[in-house]
């Protein structure tokens, strides 16, 4: 899966009143591999990048983990009927690697709710999910990326979603918006802060073996497919 940050409209998306406002910005970004030899801890405060100022928050790509996964990961357990995918959707798409964010900015207390406040947010450990009561009107698909580090927290509703599946690709693209996880730090909920595609090699159930990304085999929806599928 790979994440489109648009660094303009994330900073704008965070407007929530701390008597400034905060310049919210990605800080680091840890592919899968630098991921899992991390520790819990040292991933919200080591540096890839040096220092502490904004890096490039385009082509932040997140591997697709195995049906087993290590650590804190989390296993791929996600499966379908390719006549019927979004009714039918079940379990979670691992993702490897992090994301660091960070507020340019020194507080500790929401001035609302009292809660202590940390500048800096992490997303990983992350899943992919189709939830049929999230998708409505207003472009919501139903597909959500979660966090789990820390805690489990909807951090991206992916909205204005195409989706491509072919007899063995299964492709979606569409927009990021902001999740109620970001609220708490003045994000602005629904907020488009850039976009996103995801692309893997879907196997018939009950396969035994995760199959990564590949590219499209076509460019059309396959109607004519009536077996369970996994990623």
């Amino acid at each position: 899966m790979t994440l489109n940050i648009d660094s303009t409209a994330l900073e704008a998306a965070f407007s929530y009143d701390y008597s400034e406002r905060p310049s919210f910005y990605v800080e680091e970004y840890f592919d899968a591999a630098q991921a899992a030899s991390r520790t819990y801890s040292q991933l919200k405060s080591d540096h890839i990048v040096p220092g502490t100022g904004g890096i490039s928050s385009t082509g932040l790509v997140f591997a697709v983990n195995g049906t087993t996964a290590s650590g804190f990961n989390k296993a791929n357990d996600f499966s379908f009927n390719a006549n019927d995918l979004t009714a039918t959707a079940e379990g979670a798409i691992g993702l490897g690697g992090a994301i660091r964010y960070r507020i340019d900015k020194s507080f500790s207390i929401h001035p609302d709710t009292g809660e202590e406040i940390s500048n800096r947010a992490l997303n990983g450990y992350m899943t992919l999910e189709y939830d049929a009561s999230r998708a409505g009107s207003t472009g919501y698909s139903g597909w959500v990326l979660y966090n789990h580090y820390d805690y489990r927290a909807d951090i991206f509703d992916l909205v204005n979603v195409s989706t491509i599946l072919t007899d063995n690709s299964l492709a979606l693209t569409g927009d990021l918006a902001l999740s109620s996880a970001f609220f708490h730090m003045g994000g602005t909920t629904g907020s488009i802060v850039g976009d996103f595609s995801f692309q893997t090699t879907v196997v018939p159930v009950p396969a035994a073996v995760w199959l990564f990304a590949s590219g499209l085999a076509g460019l059309f929806v396959n109607q004519r497919k009536q077996k369970a599928l996994a990623v």
